[in-house]
């Protein structure tokens, strides 16, 4: 899982103020085995998408109430997608890798980069 960063709570601020594109942070806890669940499902998923989401987890300690309070994190997977330092998606529920490919289309779809028009070799000519 070498596309993953592994970062505790207080690198997390310093990420986002780096964050130049799309970033998706699992908030998860060892203690909770559906997190484990949503890590292996990333590492399924997340190869086919590096060039266009960077992919962070982070290991919340559930008894920090203020951590949880900052994020909103009500249940533990959570995914937030970020585009910056600006929240834009958040999932708090278990998907299937399947389900997590197609939020990952469709969140390069319409919050990724857009690409560039295909240029024309000779403008000059018509076809």
């Amino acid at each position: 899982m070498s596309q993953f960063l592994f970062l505790d709570i207080g690198q997390l601020e310093s990420r986002l103020d780096q964050n130049d594109g799309l970033l998706l942070v699992h908030f998860g806890s060892p203690l909770v085995a559906s997190c484990g669940f949503t890590q292996r499902s990333l590492a399924l998923i997340a190869p086919e998408f590096l060039d266009q989401i960077k992919f962070c987890t982070i290991d919340i300690p559930l008894q920090e109430v203020q951590i949880l309070r900052q994020y909103s994190l009500r249940v533990v997977p959570t995914l937030l997608l970020f585009d910056g330092d600006r929240e834009i998606e958040r999932l708090d529920r278990i998907l299937l890798p399947a389900e997590l490919r197609l939020f990952f289309r469709d969140a390069v779809a319409f919050y990724g980069a857009p690409q560039p028009a295909p240029r024309n070799e000779d403008p000059g000519r018509s076809a």
